[in-house]
């Protein structure tokens, strides 16, 4: 039988490259039951077999090619093929997330960066970020992620006390603000807490305990407050 599949032409090629670019297609790959070390060609199929059927849907076909031996924090890197033109890609161990390869690079600029309360970052030379003049708190998390389901209810305690004194965004199972959080997170790792694009922490606090986690995430949120309001950052 002859392949009537026509290839995509240059218009559709850089809507797929802006695709793989700018999208993180992260969870999406979760309805499929992978063990969670996957061997990488295993891993990298199933990351194609996702864009040939979300993303191509049959408009054009991509194939594999080679897995590189580069791999971040279980990270695979590996090569696919589109009509001829082979893109780099990464994929995680479980084959539940995928990532474009300028999605990860690290920020060099990273590494000014200075720790503080709480295990989390103080980024350098970057101002606060604001909404209606407020300090803008962000939280990336799913609800699949145990650690996201501990620390969450903590955070939101604490922005609550806050009041309108911050812009809180909890950002569960979304894909939104996720140039930010490709930012602090270039891993894609979560729990993530971004307080004011000055201060940044991935992972949670629970082995400082509850009540230490609640008192470091209110000295956190009360330096990108200028200590506002009093009642609280005493």
């Amino acid at each position: 039988m002859e392949n009537t599949k026509k290839p995509m032409n240059n218009w559709q090629i850089a809507t797929f490259v802006l695709a793989l670019l700018s999208i993180v297609l992260a969870s999406m790959l979760a309805e499929n039951s992978f063990n969670k070390d996957m061997k990488p060609e295993k891993a990298a199929q199933a990351a194609i077999d996702y864009i040939n059927n979300n993303l191509l849907q049959g408009e054009s076909e991509a194939s594999f090619v080679k897995v590189e031996d580069e791999t971040i924090n279980k990270l695979y890197k590996f090569i696919l093929s589109v009509d001829g033109q082979e893109y780099a890609s990464y994929v995680s161990a479980d084959g539940k997330r995928l990532f474009a390869s300028d999605s990860i690079k690290i920020d060099e600029d990273k590494s000014k960066d200075t720790e503080t309360e709480g295990g989390f970052k103080e980024a350098a030379d970057t101002e606060i970020c604001k909404e209606n003049e407020k300090p803008i708190v962000y939280f990336f998390g799913s609800e699949n992620c145990p650690h996201c389901v501990w620390e969450h209810p903590i955070l939101k305690e604490v922005a609550d006390q806050f009041g309108d004194s911050i812009i809180f965004k909890e950002n569960i199972d979304t894909d939104a603000d996720q140039d930010l959080f490709l930012k602090y997170s270039p891993q894609g790792s979560i729990p993530a807490i971004v307080v004011g694009c000055k201060y940044y922490r991935v992972g949670s606090g629970e082995g400082s305990g509850e009540e230490t986690e609640k008192e470091n995430l209110k000295k956190i949120i009360c330096k990108a407050t200028n200590n506002q309001p009093s009642s609280i950052c005493e």
